[in-house]
């Protein structure tokens, strides 16, 4: 689904953003600094949910709302503001929901479950969903998996970087212990990707990972993945990537220069 932000405020476009897609993962958001900008977009994409600030300089949000709803009356449009005062202003114009500000995902949420015109959820893509952008994440039909030792996820995230190419027994002990000795951690990583199988055939995805002897690598036309979306030129991929790359990872560091030379 498409999600659309407006706010004058650049702080509180950012905050927002980072707060609705801890909610709605799979959504794209737009981001307008006005209600002009808000508008133009909303007239070039298929928005179904709108955010809008009520303080905005030119056009506030009430009257972005107005002319929002003339354009698509079943929009969903969700005012954001620090003044009380406009909440009966916004709800004369059936407006879905009202939030005060700071805004967090607890409140996006509670406030979803209330929209006049409720959220679809997408059926599922029957695809293993690997997220790369900000802080690597795996999830199948809608739930994120549970992987009991945390160096079995991150093969999956150092698999997920190498785009389809193999990486050795020997490639993954260095990404995963660095300086410390190789040899005694070969064993260890049968363990691990044995746990990483285990985890992909309990949703039965277990074909994602190729095991070919002492090599490893993934079916990258059986994911969906921001990453590999961005690498084929995805437009909704492109506008995900924030300059954030498998945060949690010091090597996922390596990969943004390329993202960033690649634009």
């Amino acid at each position: 689904m498409n999600v659309l932000i407006a706010d004058d405020e650049k702080m509180m476009r950012s905050g927002m953003e980072k707060e609705v897609k801890k909610v709605l993962p799979d959504a794209d958001v737009f981001i307008a600094a006005s209600g002009k900008e808000a508008l133009d977009i909303f007239k070039k994409e298929d928005i179904s949910l709108v955010f809008l600030d009520v303080e905005m300089p030119g056009m506030n949000g009430l009257e972005v709302a107005k002319n929002l709803k003339e354009i698509k009356p079943d929009v969903n449009i969700v005012m954001t503001t620090a003044y009380p005062n406009y909440a009966v202003d916004a709800y004369k114009l059936h407006i879905g929901g009202y939030l005060m500000k700071p805004v967090d995902a607890d409140d996006i949420k509670e406030e979803l479950e209330h929209l006049t015109h409720p959220i679809v959820k997408a059926p599922s893509s029957g695809k293993l969903k690997l997220t790369c952008f900000g802080e690597f994440r795996a999830e199948y039909d809608g739930s994120v998996l549970k992987f009991s030792r945390s160096k079995s996820k991150e093969i999956l995230a150092y698999l997920t970087a190498k785009n389809g190419s193999s990486a050795s027994r020997n490639e993954l002990c260095d990404i995963l212990w660095e300086d410390e000795e190789r040899e005694s951690k070969k064993s260890y990583i049968r363990v691990l990707i044995m746990e990483l199988k285990k985890t992909l055939k309990d949703i039965g995805q277990e074909d994602v990972l190729i095991h070919n002897r002492n090599q490893y690598s993934l079916k990258t036309d059986m994911v969906d993945c921001d990453y590999f979306g961005f690498i084929k030129g995805d437009p909704a991929a492109i506008r995900a990537y924030k300059g954030e790359f498998m945060n949690q990872y010091s090597w996922g560091e390596e990969y943004i220069w390329d993202l960033e030379n690649s634009l």
